[in-house]
């Protein structure tokens, strides 16, 4: 978690095991975060779902309807950005919809 010291400099230390085990204990999360790591760029949402869906399907983001793309980016605002926003896991940029990771150390590398 970041801490604040006294002087107000920001210090990172590692997430505790149970938060990280909550983290990936949902494969739309797990896939998420690999999908940004492996990428390490800001993500439109929209797109970030469109990959977590063609991972899950074994299939070309372009391939995923866009009923099924929308219905994801929907659950990824309301589910899964929150905590992983709140953990500073991710970042969300709201001005351009896009999502960027900024603990990898909450990414196993065996999902990279």
């Amino acid at each position: 978690m970041a801490t604040t010291s006294s002087s107000g400099d920001r210090t990172e230390q590692g997430l505790p095991e149970e938060v990280v085990a909550d983290l990936l204990s949902d494969d739309t999360r797990r896939r998420a975060l690999s999908i940004l790591a492996d990428r390490g760029e800001p993500v439109v949402v929209a797109d970030l779902a469109a990959a977590v869906l063609a991972a899950q399907r074994d299939i070309e983001p372009a391939a995923v309807p866009d009923s099924a793309r929308d219905e994801l980016t929907e659950e990824l605002f309301t589910e899964h950005l929150p905590k992983l926003t709140a953990t500073d896991v991710v970042a969300y940029d709201s001005m351009v919809g896009t999502v960027e990771i900024q603990r990898r150390d909450a990414v196993p590398t065996d999902l990279r």
